[in-house]
């Protein structure tokens, strides 16, 4: 058992001890009496800020014991080290990018309303690429004596696909079908009208292929109404119906909420139900479309409609761990300083966030997928990624990008 003791409890220190310890099945026991502490628990951690001998102590920065935010509040970094308020306290400083502080605090946002990559940080302190959290708590695991050995061998890895468009030709409405013939590549649209050459977005089989390789696949749909960024098949149509079912029934499906859905529960509802009456269970996983979401008033929608599980933490724009960390988290909303049962699973890299934000090629890309993966190896970490069925194409723009993804379940695989 892992005794702490804290002059003060909070909501925010309790969710942290759960983070290091208690998800990963260790015993804890928080004390603010000394008495009690001293004579409790093999391993002892002292957070406050007089020391004590044989214990581990670490000094507060008083993040953990607050119920407001703080616009002020930044990293640095000295060394290898992290600090907040001038203290080097890794419990204050996993909590800050955990909860995604910094996305409280004012800050501009990008052409689609998004928090980037270039605003966070993490990117500014170089650590972006590494999921720092864990390591934390790796750190802390062995100032306390404690092997990390059970949790290295949770290492895992699951590509995730997100059916933006179903098909670049297939399944549209005859007006949709007329246009299509102005903006050029008539010949190959008409084959594949006709059923004589196969979609060129219809690459179904190599993701079915993957989960054969990997312990699982998870899959988001988009079925919003048709706008400017929501151009996916509409969700009546039964040979789309038919493959959101496979393709559940394969690695599971989530809904992949519109461009506006994430700030409208009444749109986010709707397509929730379209999704549930086709697959015929109920939904709770969503991944947000563009990763277009706004702390806490996203995911306080996606709790109220029945969502526990989130898989949108990461960027559009760059690589990494937004969050800090390469392993599923509860939400903590700040803004009521409070933990949710939101599961938050992160993910490292985006396809296109390689491909057209970076502008790295395909090999470079393998040598980024390589390096992180090693990290999140090295931490017992989930390494998630985000492809799209018209990114696996293995032609046009995307020519050997397909290979990336090969690569990246090769690595896991060769690092398991």
């Amino acid at each position: 058992m892992i005794a702490i003791y804290s002059e003060i409890l909070s909501p925010r220190l309790d969710y942290i001890i759960d983070f290091f310890f208690r998800s990963k099945d260790l015993d804890v026991e928080v004390f603010n009496d000394v008495e009690g502490f001293k004579v409790s628990g093999l391993k002892k951690i002292n957070y406050s800020a007089n020391k004590m001998a044989d214990v581990h102590n670490i000094l507060p920065s008083g993040v953990l014991f607050e119920s407001d935010i703080d616009n002020n509040l930044k990293l640095e970094k000295r060394g290898e080290n992290l600090y907040l308020r001038d203290v080097s306290d890794p419990f204050s400083v996993a909590f800050y990018l955990l909860s995604r502080y910094e996305e409280y605090q004012p800050h501009t946002k990008d052409a689609h309303g998004r928090f980037g990559a270039q605003q966070s940080q993490q990117k500014q302190l170089d650590i972006l690429y590494r999921p720092i959290v864990d390591e934390l708590v790796k750190e802390t695991w062995a100032s306390l004596g404690i092997s990390f050995d059970s949790e290295l061998a949770k290492f895992d890895c699951v590509p995730s696909f997100d059916i933006d468009v179903a098909w670049a030709y297939k399944g549209r409405p005859v007006w949709r079908t007329a246009g299509g013939f102005f903006k050029g590549d008539i010949g190959s649209r008409l084959k594949v009208i006709l059923k004589r050459k196969k979609d060129p977005y219809d690459t179904y089989s190599e993701i079915v292929n993957i989960s054969t390789q990997v312990d699982r696949i998870i899959c988001f749909t988009l079925l919003s109404d048709w706008g400017k960024y929501d151009k996916n098949i509409h969700w009546e149509n039964n040979e789309y119906q038919s493959l959101i079912r496979g393709l559940n029934a394969n690695g599971g499906m989530g809904i992949h909420p519109g461009y506006e859905s994430h700030l409208q529960p009444d749109k986010l509802e709707i397509e929730i139900d379209r999704l549930a009456q086709i697959v015929g269970h109920e939904v709770t996983k969503s991944r947000f479309h563009f990763l277009r979401f706004e702390l806490p008033k996203s995911y306080e929608i996606l709790l109220e409609k029945g969502i526990i599980k989130d898989y949108s933490m990461g960027y559009a724009d760059d690589v990494g761990f937004r969050a800090g960390t390469s392993i599923p988290f509860y939400f903590f909303n700040l803004n009521k300083n409070e933990k949710t049962n939101l599961l938050v699973f992160p993910f490292a890299y985006m396809d296109s966030a390689f491909k057209d934000n970076l502008k790295k090629t395909p090999e470079e890309a393998k040598t980024m997928v390589d390096e992180m993966m090693k990290l999140v190896a090295n931490v017992g970490g989930l390494f998630m990624c985000i492809w799209h069925n018209s990114s696996i194409t293995d032609d046009g723009e995307w020519l050997g990008w397909k290979g990336v993804l090969n690569y990246t379940v090769k690595r896991k695989n060769e690092l398991k």
